[in-house]
């Protein structure tokens, strides 16, 4: 993800380059400061100012660190993709069948979405207040990690572990099954916890993909049936 490493470079800071851990330390105080206070005000009625009153520190402070207050956004995504380097995406080169590799991927990414929840719910909220480079910059992440698990279940139909299914829709459902998570968990309160959740959504992935397919193939002839007759019919 070198294209969000590059963004962050791009953000100005005016503290010299060898205090880097001062840097890192007083930018995610105020990329939780932020968090807090968009997800209760929303982005336009938040301003530095009450960012800088949350951490107790000037607002000069804060620009020492940042440009604008967009920069805060790309701040909050890296740090969610910081986790997915080191938990989610090294589960590629571990030595292991494609089950294994698929649920120990599913339980990584959820946990770093239920860790991230709140900045995850600022980041889709707030989107459309990024800039269309540095949206594509979010799109491309989600890019990313469902190329992971495309990969994954590639390789278990490859080896015989999966059935032939549609490993980029299966990918995309495992994608969006963690952001059911992070974006609607409260409805799940008092139901189910993260772990419970887990079980039950690694249950069901490997159903699809290893079982109950002769029911999914046949509904998916069946949807493929119906677009051609409907491409090759008449137009009034």
């Amino acid at each position: 993800m070198d294209y969000l490493k590059a963004r962050v470079e791009q953000i100005r800071s005016s503290i010299s380059n060898d205090r880097e851990e001062l840097v890192q330390a007083n930018r995610k105080k105020i990329v939780d400061a932020a968090t807090s206070l968009f997800k209760k005000r929303g982005f336009h009625r938040t301003v530095t100012r009450d960012i800088a009153q949350a951490i107790g520190v000037s607002q000069g402070h804060i620009y020492q660190y940042i440009s604008r207050k967009e920069d805060i956004l790309i701040l909050m995504l890296d740090a969610a993709v910081d986790d997915y380097k080191k938990k989610l995406f090294v589960i590629a080169d571990v030595d292991a069948d494609a089950v294994t590799k698929l649920t120990a991927a599913i339980d990584a990414y959820y946990r770093i979405l239920d860790e991230h929840h709140d900045k995850t719910t600022v980041l889709y909220n707030q989107l459309s207040h990024l800039e269309v480079g540095d949206r594509k910059i979010f799109d491309n992440v989600e890019v990313e990690v469902t190329e992971l698990f495309k990969q994954i279940l590639d390789d278990g139909v490859a080896s015989g572990l999966f059935s032939d299914i549609d490993t980029f829709v299966v990918a995309y459902n495992i994608v969006s099954l963690g952001h059911m998570w992070a974006l609607k968990r409260n409805r799940f309160k008092g139901y189910m916890r993260i772990d419970e959740y887990i079980d039950v959504q690694c249950s069901y992935v490997l159903k699809v993909v290893q079982g109950t397919m002769s029911a999914l193939n046949s509904v998916s002839k069946a949807v493929h049936s119906r677009r051609s007759t409907v491409a090759d019919s008449p137009r009034k």
